[in-house]
């Protein structure tokens, strides 16, 4: 299992790769940081622009609001960072040689706990977030799941095809996968739950996931 990618520095790679001014991308760098180890509510712009190191009202000259604030780091974090994290799981689903399906569901398991928790701060904002606004759900999943659509079904179809994987449609088992691991993930992120015990964690999944799609 390779490292998981920070969420905070793909972040900021995609602000530095960015045509904002260099005030603009060091106030929305200070946000991400002071967003995830404060909460949105508890960080003020003062917060943000002594980080930042410029003045109040250049944050609130380039950005209006706090709400400003947060979209113009929710915008690269759906346009870019997204994508670069989609692209970095299916680098890793592509290399996955396991040809036990119980093995692999353990090991998808483990990758995602452990990127959960690497990044759960800035993934707390995110889901916050999505809780506000119904199109940005549907968005992220379709950026997502598009990317590593079509080679997941490759990989399901193997295990399928050497008799280890029920015969439903593709994204009934990936529905299946996605809830019983978002279903660990999710207290992680919003609880702020650094006690996690991924392997314990990650071999319940795969037994319960086994379970239910052997044929």
């Amino acid at each position: 299992m390779t490292t998981p990618n920070k969420v905070t520095d793909l972040f900021n790679q995609s602000v530095d790769d960015s045509d904002l001014s260099a005030k603009q991308k060091s106030v929305l760098q200070a946000s991400l940081t002071l967003f995830s180890e404060k909460g949105f509510d508890r960080t003020s712009t003062s917060d943000i622009a002594k980080l930042a190191n410029v003045s109040e009202g250049t944050v609130y000259k380039q950005f209006k609001t706090k709400e400003g604030l947060l979209h113009a780091i929710l915008t690269p974090a759906i346009q870019q960072v997204v994508p670069k994290i989609a692209n970095d799981f299916l680098t890793e689903l592509l290399q996955n040689n396991n040809t036990d399906f119980k093995d692999f569901l353990k090991w998808l398991a483990q990758d995602r706990m452990t990127f959960a928790v690497e990044n759960q701060a800035q993934l707390r904002i995110l889901i916050q977030e999505i809780a506000r606004s119904d199109g940005m759900f549907k968005r992220l999943g379709d950026t997502f799941m598009g990317k590593i659509a079509v080679h997941a079904n490759t990989l399901f179809q193997k295990y399928q095809d050497n008799g280890q994987l029920i015969q439903w449609p593709m994204p009934r088992i990936a529905r299946y996968i996605a809830s019983a691991i978002m279903g660990y993930i999710l207290p992680v992120i919003l609880r702020n739950d650094h006690n996690l015990d991924i392997a314990q964690s990650s071999e319940e999944v795969a037994e319960f996931l086994y379970r239910g799609l052997k044929p």
